[in-house]
């Protein structure tokens, strides 16, 4: 876990593997860690300078030898909130010039046509929605395909995410592809989730799915395929929305008791 938390921060595999090693050892010099950890000498000065210069290990001079020393554990906490600090930061100076972009972008020639390929490239076609507000859309989902391809955790975060920006859906799932939502809260449904969701007849069944919204057509394969596509067309998106509007009025609509997903709304309200 200590691994994936300081890779998140920048540091290598090499560096995080020094920082554990002299977290252990103590007061060391760079001879002894490289002699340990089975690394050239040179490599593991530039490997403590790194982690020097972010505060995870101190240098010291006793009798004319260098030495390090791990910072405590509790310092990577201290490094988070200092990078948390400056996102906030970052984020303030691009709303302040978002204006800006958002004027000149008409000027732009945008793609009509983009192509996903793999598991985390399929997760930013998906996320693309995201760069919209104050939309209504529609989707045609596999919903227990695609949390299989693309795990609960990114269901969680892209949903926080929608309801913040508030964007409505309308989703269809096919009958078998069906979820329980009280096992998945973040799939809830009513004015809180901004969604609402049907199940097609039995004879309408899919594995790609599609989410309509504004101009744009994302497209999602099956995990076989492993790849995604968004159309950037009005025509395109008005047909696949006519489509979509014959298959939701035959398609029966889910109800789940409130209690069980009022937890996932609090989370987001707390925030």
């Amino acid at each position: 876990m200590i691994n994936t938390l300081l890779s998140k921060l920048g540091f290598s595999d090499e560096e995080i593997k020094t920082y554990l090693f002299a977290l252990e050892s103590g007061e060391q010099t760079a001879g002894f860690l490289a002699q340990r950890l089975g690394l050239p000498r040179p490599s593991v000065y530039g490997f403590l300078k790194k982690l020097a210069e972010s505060g995870l290990v101190t240098q010291s001079v006793k009798n004319g030898i260098k030495t390090f020393t791990a910072a405590p554990a509790e310092k990577i906490g201290m490094i988070f909130d200092q990078k948390m600090d400056e996102l906030k930061d970052d984020k303030k100076r691009f709303e302040m010039i978002l204006p800006e972009l958002v004027k000149n972008s008409g000027k732009m020639l945008s793609p009509r046509f983009q192509l996903f390929e793999g598991k985390e490239n399929v997760k930013n076609a998906i996320k693309d929605t995201l760069l919209y507000r104050n939309l209504e859309t529609e989707s045609y989902w596999p919903i227990k395909t695609m949390i299989e391809i693309l795990g609960v955790d990114f269901f969680k975060y892209f949903n926080k995410e929608r309801i913040k920006r508030n964007m409505y859906v309308r989703a269809i799932w096919p009958e078998r592809q069906k979820v329980d939502i009280k096992m998945n809260p973040y799939l809830g449904i009513g004015d809180d989730f901004l969604r609402e969701i049907r199940l097609a007849p039995k004879e309408i069944d899919f594995e790609m799915g599609y989410w309509i919204y504004d101009n744009k057509v994302s497209f999602i394969s099956s995990r076989k395929e492993s790849f995604g596509f968004i159309i950037e067309s009005r025509e395109f998106a008005e047909m696949m929305r006519s489509q979509f509007n014959n298959i939701w009025k035959l398609s029966k609509t889910i109800e789940v008791d409130p209690k069980h997903t009022r937890e996932f709304i609090e989370e987001i309200s707390e925030r």
